[in-house]
């Protein structure tokens, strides 16, 4: 299964979209850095509850007419189902891959998922 956050009306992008843990790399840290700090900020499972399966390369994403982003698409595992989220989303479901095309997702969501599906393919599909 794999979780999806639904954004919530107060972020500044995206709002309302579903999309997984995501931020914007401080000064000083890594992607992979950023990606564990932002699993903690935004489902409050632990770094000692997740682990890295994989990562592929750098994503250009659109973010609308005059705004790019470069996505770094990283897959995480976990036991712990229980999330607790915080401000920037309003809600979560843990779906089968099958369902994510039934969600509204942020741009190029589905581009991200097939660079991580060989990961994927030994975890829950």
């Amino acid at each position: 299964m794999l979780l999806m956050l639904k954004r919530s009306e107060k972020v500044n992008i995206n709002r309302g979209l579903w999309c997984g843990v995501a931020g914007r790399i401080e000064k000083g840290m890594t992607p992979e850095e950023t990606a564990f700090k932002e699993i903690v900020e935004e489902t409050d499972l632990q770094k000692n509850q997740i682990e890295l399966i994989g990562s592929v390369p750098p994503i250009l994403i659109d973010v609308d007419a005059h705004n790019e982003a470069v996505v770094y698409p990283f897959l995480f595992r976990t036991d712990s189902p229980i999330i607790k989220l915080d401000w920037e989303h309003t809600e979560h479901k843990w779906v089968k891959l099958s369902m994510i095309e039934s969600l509204e997702t942020v741009p190029r969501f589905n581009d991200i998922i097939k660079a991580l599906m060989p990961f994927m393919e030994n975890q829950f599909v």
